[in-house]
């Protein structure tokens, strides 16, 4: 597969990822994240996919406004490293916040899955 295709397919999976977050997609983020998701997250904890989800549904985490800016993809087989910085509010009342992630892509059964994603919350001042 040419650089092109498959770097293309991250950016539209990145870009499905953050929609169906927005939106609370929880049948797509059931297919776009792995089984074996683990998220290192800006609040301090690891969770699982199921926890992860857990605490969307339950509005613990979640945002109303999201986006983000791509400034590394690199592939080393089945695996995708995404790194870059995002914005979001988790609320109309409250500020925006600035935050640096990793993600990193896993290729299961011919799609890619969200495995790995780290998120922090750049300080201010």
């Amino acid at each position: 597969m040419q650089n092109a295709e498959w770097q293309a397919e991250i950016v539209a999976v990145e870009e499905a990822a953050n929609a169906a977050f927005l939106n609370r997609d929880f049948g797509r983020l059931d297919e776009l994240f792995s089984d074996e998701l683990l998220v290192n997250s800006p609040i301090n904890i690891v969770n699982t996919k199921s926890k992860l989800l857990e605490l969307l549904n339950a509005g613990i985490i979640g945002h109303v406004s999201s986006s983000f800016k791509h400034e590394l993809i690199r592939r080393d087989g089945d695996l995708v490293i995404v790194m870059g910085s995002d914005t979001v509010k988790n609320s109309h009342t409250e500020p925006t916040l600035r935050r640096r992630f990793t993600n990193i892509w896993r290729k299961e059964d011919g799609r890619w899955r969200l495995y790995i994603r780290h998120a922090n919350v750049v300080a201010t001042g």
